[in-house]
């Protein structure tokens, strides 16, 4: 093991990864209950759509709390 992937978290080192998985359980949600876009797009207002609203927040709070 290299110097600089001995300084990575777990999480990060593994970011990739953690990306197709949820890629993979999107997909596969999509294909066994073919009903959960009906779901999602029914906890819609307007044009936001908040699950994606607070998906992005959450995704956004460490770097604008400059959480290390």
């Amino acid at each position: 093991m290299d110097k600089a992937a001995g300084k990575l978290s777990f999480l990060d080192r593994f970011l990739t990864l953690w990306i197709f998985i949820a890629m993979g359980i999107g997909v596969l949600s999509g294909y066994l209950f073919p009903s959960i876009s009906n779901t999602i797009e029914g906890m819609s207002t307007g044009t936001i759509s908040w699950p994606i609203a607070i998906g992005l927040i959450l995704m956004m709070y460490p770097p604008l709390a400059k959480v290390k």
